[in-house]
């Protein structure tokens, strides 16, 4: 019997590059808040008779896209459900309805 361990092969390592760059993304300091241009004020009851009506089409069964533009900025989402205080996103997101500007 042999007492010896077989060899392996190791491919050859020149350089090793790592740990060169590291992005910390929950302490980064040059990241910048977004904080919103201007403090606009909403009616948030007409806010949400505007959106009961858009729900109440009959056209919206499960998911309806709707371009939505709030205080920190705009675009188009895909929405699934609404709440009292929110909008969910097919994506998880949740869209304040406090925040929203208009919606069409």
């Amino acid at each position: 019997m042999k007492k010896q361990v077989p060899r392996i092969f190791v491919n050859k390592i020149d350089k090793i590059h790592n740990n060169k760059e590291v992005y910390y993304s929950y302490k980064d300091d040059n990241s910048e808040e977004v904080i919103p241009k201007e403090d606009i004020t909403i009616n948030e009851y007409d806010m949400q008779n505007k959106l009961n009506q858009l729900f109440r089409a009959n056209d919206f069964i499960y998911k309806k896209k709707f371009h939505i533009k709030t205080k920190y900025g705009e675009g188009d989402y895909t929405i699934i459900s609404k709440s009292y205080d929110y909008l969910l996103t097919i994506n998880g997101e949740k869209i304040y309805i406090n925040n929203i500007i208009d919606i069409y």
